[in-house]
């Protein structure tokens, strides 16, 4: 029979090396049910084990069956119909409709992680095998007592995940902008409390104008101004020799400069010296001027250098002070200040605004969350009256739910409402909370009851029930066994189980066993077909000596 993938994802096969009991086994798993079974210590539960290490459980050395060789679990998807591109791109790794998550223990201790052959982080591998494999197992039933996986259950039946979603991004926005916003206020207080002394110290720069090369050029000025005196002298000393009459530098070049003009026409020597005097000329003539200039400008000023000394002065302060190294420093102390100051003298429009988006934000989340409340109070009783059919059919006739919906003043991630899911098991007896029942059996026939619902109204991973069975037999095994072939019809499902009516309802049936040779025990697997799976039903029935009633048993539960 050819079977079109109308599933999501599909878990195609796992292979382990070097595993606990198992030196090297791969196993296939097909669509719908697959059922798992095995004498107990067979090595079921290292399959498990090992699925649950390539999903990102802890893994260490003492898992490794030969500790000099690395152990390797690996497991392939058919994703082929998958919705999961997105959360591909989301970790960042390419997408194939083949996808392999493999995990490696290496001899020493340390673990690796692949997906599709790219080493990823450990919580990469969980995060996507979270959204393509939901392993239950017996001792999961302490799920009954998680307020969250009731509003998982009660929000799927009610076609709520979205409306939640948006919700709870609706939520993390409001959160995020309360966050800003007492940073705001928390900022605005401190500047407040040190608002007079932040004042105090960038007057104190404000004062100085402080401007790029301030201080060097202060510093130039000064010395200029200490030593105005001598400066002056000497360059009344430069002129007089320039000036002088016959004897000076100007009049000698002049005289120089008419004697070669003379014989320019005689030689291009001549005048190439002509020119190159005339250079001379026009240099020494700006030199003049410059000196005269500066004679001019420079006064003994001692009035002046009490200014610059004293703007140096509290330079050099305000540098100690504030611990920079230069002006620059001063200039960027002087902007923090005004920084500062301004949360307070203009933080109170931010603080408006900033309070404005939160109110809206958390209006928002406020509706949706009202919204949610609708949508579960209108199917609630729906979902109550389907629990307790579908656990009817499991025997628990006298089964009844209540799901006690109350709004509270504040938002959780779940919106404004808590959930307390009350449950009676017997006629007559008072509700008590789900959490508290006892019975494993009940505990897992409740388990498969929701499982049911969720694979129904939603579009759930590969499931794999881990002896969700235990303390169930008879009639209502093959009841539980309906109820997988259910699941199975909407998810693919993998049943670990000790019971032979759900053995039985397998379209793929793998046996777990053990061998021992040359003293050394090794877990295998096989599929089993035809006559091999009437015989291992048979002997769950009726142990390792199998009677002709219990092979017309077996058959009977296989057609």
């Amino acid at each position: 029979m050819i079977f079109i993938n109308f599933f999501d994802s599909l878990l195609q096969s796992i292979s382990i090396v070097n595993f606990a009991l198992i030196d090297d086994i791969q196993s296939d798993f097909g669509p719908q049910l697959n059922v798992v079974t095995g004498e107990t210590g067979s090595g079921k539960s290292i399959v498990m084990d090992a699925l649950s290490v390539v999903l990102g459980a802890r893994a260490d050395l003492s898992a490794v069956r030969d500790a000099s060789k690395k152990c390797i679990v690996e497991v392939v998807f058919d994703l082929s119909k998958s919705s999961l591109r997105s959360v591909f791109d989301d970790l960042e790794v390419d997408f194939d409709v083949e996808t392999i998550l493999r995990r490696e223990i290496l001899p020493s201790g340390k673990s690796r992680s692949f997906i599709n052959d790219t080493p990823v982080q450990l919580d990469k591998l969980r995060f996507l095998g979270s959204e393509l494999v939901d392993l239950h197992s017996q001792h999961q039933t302490s799920q009954l007592a998680n307020s969250a996986f009731h509003f998982d259950l009660l929000d799927t039946f009610s076609g709520a995940m979205d409306l939640r979603s948006d919700f709870q991004d609706a939520l993390s926005t409001a959160k995020q902008i309360e966050k800003k916003y007492h940073e705001l206020l928390e900022a605005q207080r401190a500047a407040k409390e040190s608002f007079d002394y932040n004042s105090f110290l960038l007057e104190e720069l404000k004062v100085l104008e402080l401007q790029n090369d301030m201080q060097s050029t202060l510093e130039d000025e000064r010395n200029l101004l200490q030593h105005a005196h001598d400066i002056k002298e000497n360059i009344h000393q430069i002129l007089a020799i320039a000036t002088k009459e016959n004897l000076g530098l100007t009049d000698q070049l002049s005289q120089c400069k008419m004697g070669l003009q003379k014989l320019e026409s005689f030689s291009e020597q001549f005048q190439a010296l002509s020119q190159r005097l005339d250079s001379m000329w026009i240099e020494w003539s700006d030199i003049q001027a410059t000196l005269s200039t500066l004679d001019d400008d420079l006064a003994v000023d001692p009035a002046r250098l009490e200014v610059v000394n004293q703007t140096l002065s509290k330079i050099y302060a305000l540098q100690q002070k504030h611990q920079v190294a230069d002006v620059e420093g001063l200039m960027k102390k002087e902007q923090q200040l005004s920084a500062l100051c301004q949360v307070v003298t203009e933080g109170d429009d931010e603080i408006k605004i900033e309070k404005q988006r939160l109110e809206k934000a958390e209006n928002k989340a406020w509706d949706l969350s009202k919204n949610l409340a609708t949508l579960r109070r209108n199917h609630v009783n729906e979902l109550a009256d389907e629990l307790t059919t579908r656990l009817k059919k499991l025997g628990m006739e006298h089964a009844r739910f209540d799901f006690q919906l109350d709004t509270e003043s504040t938002l959780s991630s779940t919106g404004s409402d808590t959930l307390t899911v009350l449950f009676s098991a017997n006629k007559g007896i008072d509700f008590s909370e789900l959490r508290k029942i006892a019975s494993g059996g009940e505990r897992s026939r409740i388990m498969l009851v929701i499982k049911s619902i969720l694979a129904k109204n939603d579009h759930c991973p590969t499931m794999i029930l881990d002896e969700i069975d235990t303390g169930v037999s008879g009639e209502m095994a093959k009841a539980m066994g309906d109820f997988m072939r259910e699941i199975s019809q909407h998810t693919q499902l993998i049943s670990i189980t000790h019971l032979p009516q759900i053995a039985a309802m397998g379209t793929s049936h793998i046996k777990v066993y053990k061998t021992t040779d040359d003293e050394t025990t090794r877990t295998r697997v096989k599929t089993l077909v035809g006559e091999d799976r009437v015989i291992e039903i048979a002997q769950m029935i009726d142990g390792n000596q199998i009677t002709q009633t219990a092979r017309t048993y077996a058959k009977k539960l296989l057609n």
